[in-house]
């Protein structure tokens, strides 16, 4: 039997460790990553799913509120800049974030909008591509 090379593929999106990473966001940003107290392997399986598909993420979120995504989407985005082999370009997950939250009218105030963008160099925060794929 001869083995066949399998790229990494993300594991299923846990939302008890999503939840973990909304609730320590604020951290984060204000904070820094070195006082994050995720473990290190948990913190590992977040990173992996940013390699998950959008549908993937679509079918975990209906699961949190506004203010969870909100938090959720302020992690991956602080985490890009902050945390090494974080970066997502046009594959963060803050792009799903906020396509699901305008898909269900949930959008927030702009300048709610505007702070996420002030935290990032990932031109692709929030919505993704401008140009269809």
């Amino acid at each position: 039997m001869i083995d066949q090379w399998e790229p990494n593929r993300p594991t299923a999106i846990d939302p008890h460790i999503l939840r973990q990473l909304a609730e320590s966001s604020q951290t984060l940003i204000h904070q820094g990553a070195a006082e994050l107290t995720i473990p290190a392997d948990t913190l590992r399986q977040a990173q992996q799913w940013i390699q998950a598909s959008e549908e993937q993420w679509q079918t975990v979120l209906p699961q949190f509120d506004q203010s969870t995504l909100l938090a959720l989407a302020e992690f991956y985005t602080v985490a890009e800049m902050t945390l090494p082999g974080w970066q997502a370009k046009d594959k963060n997950p803050t792009i799903w974030i906020f396509r699901y939250l305008k898909k269900q009218q949930q959008l927030p105030e702009k300048d709610v909008i505007r702070a996420l963008k002030a935290r990032t160099d990932n031109r692709f925060i929030p919505y993704g591509s401008a140009l269809p794929m």
